[in-house]
């Protein structure tokens, strides 16, 4: 047995995925296919639809890889949920495994824009811009990147973005390989020049301005263009569509960054979300619909398997768990209204999980969440002290929550709460838990020649008596 196929039978057999029986679904017929494979939509038990994703590969490695890469980010609004996978083999033992999803009951947004573009105000094509580089943001901050981002690739349910297919998507850490994915008008140019350049998060970003120009016209990006067998030579060299009139022009001023040639040009994700957001009122969510009217009147939870849609049921310490996993930084505006949405979808209050934190203080997640609670104000005063203090207890421990040990390096660099010889040491331990953000910030502040150190402080004389941060990986 394969290592991939054995990956897909350990993870069932130890209940990490959930696991379907491909008997127990009915009305099962094929809405779509491209060169990853197939996509059905069908019933499951009780009438809930749900979407069957299938790969063509004669192995089990993409699929592996695309599973790992829903499991990583399934949890964000504006992306593909992830339930399971199906096999028709009790024993595990065939390759014939398909990825069991939401289903997604606008199509794609090529297709939603084809049929209902005329009705879109530009304060929707806001929300649907914001929505999509939101998920692209979660992709981001949880060391993924797309690679694949096309209009056929991004769904709608019930007027909300869903970002889709990670077939082509890679763990940052990964080797990437020199295949090019994707449509050309959507891929950065970069590839063009050069079939060996690994495509990056910019390259994102690139597919993401593309896009946004998408949701602007209403129609595919050079659709009108008679030489496409040239496409690629032209957008090399500069060829860009062009803006539709009474465009917005900070719209139309993301859009164009975002396709500028050269990466170190473009905006990173989080600027995009950042100028987007600035133009959208400040109730939007990622939940919200972004349909010109809104007539469903039943929960858009109809659709879920039982599991899933009782989120009530999950324990207050899988939900303290939950917000542990959230990418979003303390740093990022975002990630309060964040902690707060998973909290409502799982129907319990801040305060709830407070005051059950206050009570539960065992392991590192709990300081962490109860670190992040207090530096954003949630359920209680914003203390940063406190909030120093709960990550010193989630990091400093030889099981040390990553995140919590790269948030003591940005307080002790950004709110004065160390120095940054105390900075550097907690930036180098989140680093070697695989933060890749830790790592660049070290690395940032190893070679700057502004180093404060104070020596009298005894935590500080010891990271300095331990560690040398002049040579700090001898």
């Amino acid at each position: 047995m394969s290592y991939n196929n054995n990956w897909i039978v350990n993870a069932i057999k130890n209940e990490h995925i959930n696991h379907y029986e491909y008997k127990d679904f009915y009305n099962v017929r094929e809405i779509g296919s491209g060169g990853f494979g197939k996509v059905y939509r069908a019933n499951w038990k009780n009438s809930h639809i749900l979407a069957l994703k299938s790969h063509n590969d004669s192995t089990a490695e993409k699929f592996v890889n695309e599973l790992k890469i829903q499991r990583k980010v399934t949890m964000h609004d504006n992306i593909i949920k992830f339930y399971g996978i199906a096999t028709d083999d009790q024993n595990y033992s065939s390759n014939k495994y398909l990825l069991v999803m939401e289903y997604a009951d606008g199509g794609t947004l090529r297709e939603y824009l084809r049929q209902n573009f005329g009705s879109l105000t530009w304060n929707n094509k806001f929300k649907m811009a914001y929505q999509l580089a939101d998920a692209v943001l979660w992709l981001h901050n949880s060391d993924v990147i797309h690679r694949d981002l096309h209009s056929n690739n991004v769904l709608i349910h019930r007027g909300v973005i869903k970002l889709a297919d990670f077939g082509l998507s890679k763990k940052i850490d990964e080797s990437i390989t020199s295949q090019q994915g994707g449509i050309i008008p959507y891929v950065d140019p970069k590839k063009f020049a050069s079939s060996s350049y690994s495509l990056n998060k910019k390259s994102d970003v690139y597919s993401i301005g593309v896009l946004l120009w998408e949701i602007s016209s209403g129609r595919p990006p050079f659709s009108n263009e008679y030489n496409r067998f040239r496409l690629p030579e032209l957008i090399l060299r500069g060829h860009r569509e062009t803006p539709i009139p009474n465009t917005p022009k900070d719209y139309e001023k993301v859009y164009t960054d975002c396709w500028k040639f050269e990466p170190d040009d473009r905006p990173d994700i989080h600027e995009v979300v950042t100028r987007l957001g600035a133009r959208t009122t400040s109730n939007i969510t990622p939940r919200h619909n972004l349909s010109p009217s809104n007539n469903s009147s039943y929960s858009s939870n109809d659709d879920l398997p039982q599991s899933f849609r009782n989120k009530g049921s999950k324990s207050k310490k899988d939900i303290v768990d939950g917000i542990a996993t959230l990418p979003y930084k303390i740093y990022d505006k975002n990630k309060k209204q964040k902690i707060l949405d998973y909290l409502s979808d799982h129907h319990t209050t801040p305060k709830e999980i407070f005051n059950w934190l206050l009570n539960n203080k065992r392991d590192p997640n709990s300081f962490y969440v109860l670190g992040d609670f207090n530096y954003l104000g949630i359920a209680t005063e914003v203390d940063k002290q406190k909030a120093y203090n709960f990550y010193l207890d989630a990091g400093d421990r030889d099981d040390g929550h990553s995140t919590a040990q790269y948030n003591l390096g940005f307080m002790c660099e950004n709110d004065k709460f160390g120095d940054t010889l105390q900075a550097i040491y907690w930036y180098r331990k989140s680093a070697e838990q695989g933060n890749h953000e830790a790592r660049e910030r070290f690395d940032r502040l190893q070679r700057s020649d502004q180093k404060t150190v104070s020596l009298s402080n005894k935590y500080s004389t010891e990271i300095f008596d331990n560690y040398n941060i002049f040579n700090p990986y001898e």
